[in-house]
């Protein structure tokens, strides 16, 4: 599933074999804590980083990892909003989304509420000694929860439920297909223009102040419906700036 442009440099995982990226049917990613973990517990949790990845390889399905792209102790060159940009698209563009549940994170938490805007199913994977939060359990839709207690418990739970899901992950991507489009986007830039305004100028109209961005509504206009994925407030806001309905952007 292409990326959409423009993105960031970074979004691009170094050293992905296209061969793998053909062959395989589905793209998943895998959010968990980076920020905030001492040695021993990066290393734990990269075992079962590896233990995940291996098992969606066999299975077919591309995992890409945050760690290896966009770590904040690997990777500290990479600017703050496209460490926001890359993740979000990466998110929406996947066909599911793996949250290792080992350690709280308030940026593994931002990419649920992603997957959950998306509508784009969530497996969470756990210690049976684990406590997950409800917040996480309580999400609505697609979500399901793999317990282990050892990596090959892990390792055949997680195939298992794989196999079970790709029914479900084909007749989403079927669903979303028209998603793909520009409808939204290419609107709102035609509105714009024949009202001589900037985007500048759009975003300093809304009731909200602040409500969005010059280069938020940039990104918007150039992105797929798909990969915007306005809010409804958004729309509203929108539409108020520039003198129409929401009916009239969509």
């Amino acid at each position: 599933m292409a990326l959409p442009n423009p993105l960031p440099p970074v979004a691009l995982e170094p050293n992905a074999p296209h061969a793998e990226s053909d062959r395989c049917r589905f793209n998943a990613y895998l959010a968990s804590a980076l920020t905030g973990l001492d040695d021993e517990q990066r290393k734990h949790l990269f075992e079962i980083s590896d233990a995940v990845a291996a098992t969606c390889a066999d299975n077919d399905v591309r995992l890409y990892e945050p760690r290896k792209v966009t770590d904040p102790v690997h990777h500290t060159a990479v600017p703050d909003v496209e460490v926001f940009r890359t993740d979000r698209h990466r998110v929406i563009n996947s066909d599911l989304l793996i949250y290792l549940a080992h350690h709280p994170s308030t940026g593994a938490g931002q990419e649920l509420v992603f997957a959950q805007e998306a509508i784009v199913p969530i497996l969470v994977i756990a210690h049976i000694n684990t406590r997950i939060s409800r917040m996480v359990t309580g999400i609505p839709g697609p979500l399901t929860l793999v317990r282990y207690d050892s990596i090959t418990r892990l390792t055949d739970r997680l195939a298992q439920e794989l196999v079970d899901m790709e029914p479900k992950l084909l007749q989403r991507r079927i669903a979303l297909a028209e998603l793909e489009q520009h409808r939204v986007g290419t609107r709102i830039r035609e509105l714009r223009e024949s009202l001589n305004m900037t985007r500048r100028q759009v975003a300093e109209s809304t009731r909200i102040p602040n409500a969005f961005t010059p280069e938020q509504l940039e990104q918007w206009e150039q992105n797929s419906d798909k990969v915007s994925n306005l809010s409804l407030t958004h729309l509203q806001e929108i539409a108020s700036a520039l003198s129409v309905s929401i009916k009239d952007l969509v």
